[in-house]
This record gives C-alpha cells, structure tokens and sequence, in this order.
C-alpha cells in the first residue's frame, strides 16, 4: 500500500539508500553489462548516466501513477517499449545538439540499454508500490548510483588505456590498452564494491561505539 505521504527526511533517506547503501550497482549487481562494455572513457559514461536517468525517472513516475492498474505480466513489456521509446528520444537529442560523434559512437548499444535490468527492478518494483514522490526520488538515486559506477570504471579505463581524461591528453608514458576489456571492468566494479562494504563497516562500527554506554 502506498504511504499517503513522505516528508523531506523519507526522501532524504530512499535518495541516500539507492544512491550509495544500497547503491544499484556496487551492492545490488545490478545494471553492470553497459558499464563493462561500454564504459570505456568519461564521456560514455556521462551520456550513458544522462540516458538513464532520462528513462528511469518517467517511467518510474509513470508506472507509480497507473502501473498498479497494469497486470503483472504486462508490465515488463510496457516498461521495455516505454525506455525504447525514451531511449530514441534521447539518441536524437544527443545527435542533433550534443556531439554526431558520441552518438556514432553509442547508437548501437542503445538497445543494450533499453534492456537494462535498471529499469525492470526499480519502475517494475519500487516505483508500482509508491507514491510519485518516492518513486521520483528512487529513480533520482538509481540513475545516479549508477552514474557513480560508470563514471568512476569509465574514466580509470580511459586513463589506463588511452592516457587521457575526458578526450584530454594526461602525458601517460605507459598504458595499458587491456582496460578497455570487459575483465577491467570487473575488476574496478570489484575493487569499488570492496571499498563501499569497507566505508558502510568502518560507519557501522563508529556508530556503535558511540551507541555503546561508557
């Protein structure tokens, strides 16, 4: 059942949970397929995170409005044709008044991402059982936990691999073209993951001490 409302701190703490305790990717495992195979440098994964979040937030508005009145087998379909759709839209917004060549560089992983197991969990899952508000914020959360894990595999990548940072040159003498392979990517993801259960532990254990009576 939906909550008939939230205040600023609800929403403060579902941005907080998607965003970074539970964040989609580095906990969840979720949505990793574009990030080791197309997050290679910066820019990809920039336009990959505008690209999510221009489908997760519609749709997941739009599936807490009316998704409850969709059957349950139906729903996957919709959400599906609804983030191709979004998906077009954005590809031509890219192409037409952001760069031809980013565009030729991701038109053919667009379906890829239109697929994207992102979209199927939260506007599927969290989004159909509540409010806009929360569904808004969720999505907000997602698309940039998301946007965090690309980013971050994305700009090491290019570092390694080409020596540069968002198409600049950083004088790199030695590179290693291998981290554009799909096991970098893993590898990063994992070390990322590792890092964030270490951050939550240290937190949890800061916090109990405080907690504990002298």
């Amino acid at each position: 059942m939906k909550k008939s409302f939230l205040g600023l701190r609800e929403l403060a703490g579902i941005f907080l949970d998607t965003f970074i305790s539970k964040n989609i990717v580095l906990v969840q495992a979720i949505g990793l397929c574009p990030i080791v195979a197309i997050g290679i440098n910066l820019k990809y994964g920039v336009a990959l995170t505008v690209c999510t979040a221009a489908v997760l937030l519609p749709t997941s508005l739009c599936m807490s409005l009316w998704g409850s009145r969709i059957p349950s087998w139906l729903r996957p379909p919709v959400y599906t044709v609804a983030a191709s759709l979004l998906l077009i839209l954005a590809a031509l917004v890219v192409d037409q008044w952001v760069s031809h060549e980013l565009y030729a560089s991701l038109y053919l992983f667009l379906p890829l991402m239109a697929v994207n197991t992102i979209f199927t969990y939260r506007a599927g899952g969290f989004s159909v059982s509540n409010r806009p508000a929360a569904a808004l914020v969720d999505a907000l959360g997602s698309a940039l936990g998301f946007g965090l894990a690309i980013c971050v595999v994305s700009g090491l990548r290019e570092m390694a691999a080409f020596g540069t940072l968002w198409g600049k040159p950083l004088g790199f003498r030695l590179l290693l073209p291998e981290a554009v392979e799909p096991f970098a990517g893993f590898i990063l993801l994992g070390f990322m993951a590792a890092f964030l259960k270490w951050v939550k532990s240290f937190a949890d254990r800061k916090t109990a001490g405080k907690e504990d009576p002298v």
